[in-house]
């Protein structure tokens, strides 16, 4: 049997019905060689996105509530994909992103890439945030959109996540600097992320959240390069900086909508 090109990892937690819109969303890949591995994290039956696709497998196991790190990681052990990219439950990705991916890494030796991400509301569908549209970045460029960008790369090259505080963004960092330093933006579609009320911006505390970025600082989750490290603990500067911000003057703005209209924080 042909391994699919592209592996999109699931880690799914009691949101099955938008599980079933990003599947939805990949039929629509104008690019079909694909693979979802979804990681259940809740012990419920996932078994219906199989039905309705038979790229989609389902990792097996009794783990409940461990988290998107350690749920991605199971989904990455048992990818067949020669590529790797995320796809949340509750997220999905524009039609051109499976090709655009695949087209890239047979045409550079690149071992990651990225991809702008849109971030948009759960009932209105209203694009709030677009970031990433430049055609590369190194992690200060990163740590200047405030927001996730998912890494996408080569299945033998890509490392498994760190559970923990900002992982998605640690994760992302420590890919950059796998690679050197810099890593493409491919620009011809973007990772679609579904905002919610509840999500951690718009109901944790911020003195707890700076003081996740000020224990992250102090102990970066990853091994990185001098240079690499600097630029991160950076990174989570700014974030504490905007972070801080946010909670004194955001008031009715929502924090995407305060980190567009202030981000030379």
């Amino acid at each position: 049997m042909n391994k699919p090109a592209i592996s999109f990892l699931m880690a799914a937690c009691r949101r099955p019905r938008f599980a079933m819109m990003a599947l939805e969303s990949l039929k629509r890949q104008t690019m079909q060689d694909w693979e979802l591995v979804v990681s259940p994290d809740d012990g419920e039956d996932y078994s219906p996105l199989v039905h309705s696709d038979s790229r989609v497998k389902v990792v097996q196991s009794d783990a409940v509530q461990t988290g998107p790190a350690h749920a991605r990681n199971r989904a990455l052990t048992i990818a067949s994909g020669a590529l790797v990219a995320v796809l949340d439950d509750d997220d999905c990705v524009e039609p051109a992103f499976a090709a655009q991916a695949v087209s890239y890494f047979k045409s550079h030796e690149a071992s990651f890439a990225t991809a702008p991400t849109q971030y948009f509301r759960n009932h209105s569908g209203c694009v709030v945030r677009h970031i990433g549209q430049f055609p590369a970045m190194d992690i200060d460029r990163f740590g200047l959109q405030f927001g996730t960008m998912h890494a996408i790369g080569r299945r033998e090259t890509y490392p498994p996540w760190k559970p923990g505080f900002a992982e998605d963004v640690m994760h992302t960092s420590k890919c950059i600097d796998l690679a050197g330093g810099k890593i493409a933006v491919l620009p011809d579609a973007s990772y679609m992320l579904r905002l919610h009320p509840d999500s951690m911006c718009a109901v944790a505390d911020g003195q707890y959240i700076s003081k996740c970025y000020r224990d992250l600082a102090a102990s970066l989750p990853y091994e990185m390069s001098d240079a690499g490290a600097m630029q991160t603990r950076e990174l989570l500067r700014r974030r504490i900086r905007m972070n801080e911000a946010f909670s004194r003057h955001g008031g009715g703005f929502g924090y995407h909508r305060f980190v567009k209209a202030h981000s030379q924080v």
